[in-house]
């Protein structure tokens, strides 16, 4: 069946739950995704997040001292009409998850299992 952009893009309700480690979004068309924090942590599509990933990229035996970025969630908060910006408990907020990006990632079975590696603004 094919889903028309509006329908297919639009959240109805968006909730983070902290105790399960997941993003919940569910979809205007009934739909629902389950995003884990982790996973969206590591792929934050900021500008500081991918220049990191280049750089780690580039230099695979480079070590990193200290923790890793945080999974933790403070808040979130929409931005426009499109996308979703994720407050992590380390102080990072520079990452916007456009839905449409989201929603082309549901990492469920009936949207073909695990998400794909970036996430995408429009």
């Amino acid at each position: 069946m094919a889903m028309t952009r509006v329908a297919t893009h639009r959240p109805q309700k968006l909730a983070v739950d902290r105790a399960a480690g997941l993003l919940r979004i569910s979809w205007v068309d009934g739909h629902t995704s389950n995003f884990r924090l982790a996973w969206l942590r590591a792929v934050c599509p900021c500008a500081t997040c991918a220049e990191a990933k280049r750089t780690a990229d580039a230099d695979p035996l480079r070590l990193i001292v200290g923790p890793g970025p945080s999974a933790a969630v403070t808040g979130a908060e929409l931005v426009g009409n499109y996308a979703l910006r994720i407050i992590w408990a380390d102080g990072h907020d520079g990452g916007i998850y456009g839905f449409s990006g989201l929603r082309a990632s549901c990492p469920c079975a009936e949207c073909g299992g695990e998400a794909p590696a970036l996430l995408q603004v429009e």
